[in-house]
């Protein structure tokens, strides 16, 4: 795995630093009250669900595919349940989660339409995702995707227009220059 081999310096590197910025415009976003059930899919280092626990109460729960950053936010955050495994194939019961995120993820996600499935198997009803991801100007996200393997960064209206396929329901979106915020509702 990429990240397994950089996971020991990640927080610190250029990408963790510059993931920061995404990990706060999403908290700012967040909607979660204490008690709730919280899957970060593409945890990392746990980052995202320690910033949320020291503000809210709630049972958290990680899954990202580097066992090595899966390592890192368990030290991290001990409360919490964290699994190696693929976003396609969330390992949660139907039902089982009040709020699903992923947080400069999304663009990784070799399948990104299972784990929109999955999302939504996983969520409870009047349940919430969120996705925190780049938003780059055409030029930089073809760049993106055409070069690097793993990448899959999608516009705004995709994202929006994706989810929507699959039964989500907009709630928010907050966007500026280099983040998307979109808040999904799984309606009632």
């Amino acid at each position: 795995m990429e990240f397994d081999r950089f996971a020991s310096s990640y927080d610190s590197s250029f990408m963790g630093r510059g993931s920061r910025r995404f990990y706060a415009d999403l908290i700012r976003e967040l909607d979660v009250e204490d008690g709730d059930a919280v899957l970060d899919v593409g945890c990392g280092t746990g980052s995202v669900l320690r910033y949320i626990a020291d503000k809210k109460q709630i049972n958290g729960f990680g899954i990202d595919v580097s066992e090595n950053m899966v390592a890192l936010a368990r030290q991290k955050n001990p409360a919490f349940s964290f699994v190696a495994g693929d976003s396609a194939r969330l390992p949660y019961a139907d039902g089982s989660m009040d709020t699903v995120m992923a947080c400069m993820a999304y663009h990784h996600f070799p399948n990104q339409a299972a784990f929109r499935r999955e999302a939504w198997r996983v969520l409870k009803p009047g349940g919430s995702l969120y996705i925190c991801d780049p938003r780059f100007p055409w030029l930089v996200r073809a760049f993106f995707n055409t070069f690097f393997k793993d990448a899959a960064f999608r516009t705004v209206q995709r994202n929006i227009a994706d989810f929507a396929a699959d039964g989500f329901r907009l709630a928010n979106a907050t966007k500026d220059f280099y983040v998307q915020v979109l808040c999904f509702d799984k309606p009632l």
